[in-house]
């Protein structure tokens, strides 16, 4: 499940400034995506209305609901294992069966961590607190309209990655990149052979850690930054916080290739935290990069008005009858989304793999998966992704960021 935003995590605050880049000069192949309706819409009051309608974010207000519940109820409560060999760390909230019950405390996430590295259970409640607290602020901010860089107003970093030449500070002038990379992760990748055009790229971009072995004809091998949603790293947290030396293994693609995440759930601000404690040595922090209020809230209301486009052109029905189709609470963009509206306002030049799908054609690329996320529109992404190639003028919120103008998009096979 993804839902949104990313967290101000236990580190000084770092301004996330992506840099993508360079595209070979190879033969190109536009990704034939299906059609979609026009821009502007007769019912009930065309596009103006589509714009107000998805300017609405009920997952964003259930998100901030659920970060306020545990910065003033939650409870971090933790025990040895069976052997001693580590901490079973449980967060926990209370509730009520019903009206009438007594408060009962139920476990929100659940943890292995190690002894040595991981702060006992007052203190690291603390931070947990501390980073929620920065997640609320930023976000109650209304940071959803502006931001001076690609990764800002909530944008924090775990680590000193600014070095890396990823980041920049607030008050500093934006670098920007010729020519970026996104490498979706559709099946439709499988046997394309794009490897050497996207290794060529200067700057790659690769989603929720998608396995390259075995499949470096087609996606390549160099990775520069790895974008996921916090359910990504809450998994791979439970798994590996106890078992690999060095603490969480987060990063298949390197120690030294950043992860950058939005918080799909403000309990995994808990395992951000677990993971920067157990990083060794301490003087190499876990290398974590979150995103800001104002990206998280225009890649909403990109992603609804895109889905109410589509439905009103399919169903006929005023776009106010949306809501019958989909839950607002849970709705959401994918990883993908994001992360393309990341790289479009550094890019002078984006190509976008894998971004698309084919009959028959595998969800992901690496797994066997071919049934798509309820809680995502894709053929709205995608025409959203068709707009940028071909209408960019037509795409409604990115105009509202100060000196952005959409580069020029190429879509592939």
């Amino acid at each position: 499940m993804k839902r949104r935003h990313l967290p101000p995590v236990l580190g000084a605050l770092l301004l996330l400034a992506l840099s993508l880049l360079s595209l070979s000069s190879r033969r190109r192949h536009h990704l034939l995506l299906p059609r979609g309706p026009p821009s502007q819409h007769a019912a009930e009051g065309g596009d103006a209305l589509l714009r107000r309608l998805a300017a609405a974010d009920a997952g964003g207000d259930q998100i901030l609901a659920e970060a306020a519940a545990l910065l003033a109820n939650a409870s971090v409560f933790s025990f040895p294992s069976i052997g001693n060999r580590y901490r079973l760390l449980y967060l926990r909230l209370p509730y009520r069966a019903n009206a009438t019950a007594a408060p009962r405390q139920r476990a929100v996430s659940r943890l292995r961590v190690p002894f040595v590295t991981v702060p006992d259970d007052a203190p690291l409640l603390a931070a947990f607190r501390a980073s929620l607290r920065s997640f609320l602020l930023a976000r109650r901010r209304g940071g959803g309209e502006a931001g001076d860089d690609v990764v800002t107003g909530g944008g924090v970093a775990m680590g000193g990655l600014a070095a890396a030449g990823l980041l920049g500070r607030a008050g500093k002038k934006k670098k920007r990149f010729p020519t970026c990379a996104v490498v979706g992760n559709s099946g439709i990748l499988l046997g394309a052979g794009h490897g050497p055009q996207i290794d060529a790229h200067t700057f790659i971009i690769r989603l929720n850690n998608a396995r390259i072995a075995g499949y470096a004809g087609d996606v390549g091998t160099r990775t520069s930054l790895s974008f996921v949603n916090s359910n990504i790293l809450h998994r791979c947290a439970a798994r590996s916080a106890t078992t690999t030396p060095g603490g969480c293994d987060c990063h298949p693609y390197g120690r030294g290739v950043p992860l950058a995440m939005y918080v799909s759930q403000p309990a995994h601000l808990l395992d951000a935290l677990i993971c920067n404690a157990t990083a060794t040595p301490p003087t190499s922090p876990f290398p974590l990069l979150v995103t800001a209020a104002w990206l998280d809230a225009v890649c909403a209301r990109v992603a609804k008005y895109y889905s109410m486009r589509r439905f009103v052109a399919a169903t006929g029905e005023p776009a106010s009858n949306w809501t019958r189709r989909h839950d607002e609470r849970y709705f959401h963009y994918s990883s993908g989304l994001q992360a393309v509206v990341m790289a479009l306002r550094v890019c002078d030049e984006l190509s976008l793999f894998g971004f698309g799908k084919a009959p028959g054609a595998r969800h992901h690329y690496h797994t066997n998966q071919k049934k798509e996320l309820d809680l995502h529109d894709y053929e709205a992404e995608y025409q959203f992704y068709r707009d940028l190639q071909e209408r960019p003028e037509t795409v409604p919120f990115l105009d509202k960021l100060p000196g952005f103008k959409v580069p020029t998009v190429k879509l592939y096979w």
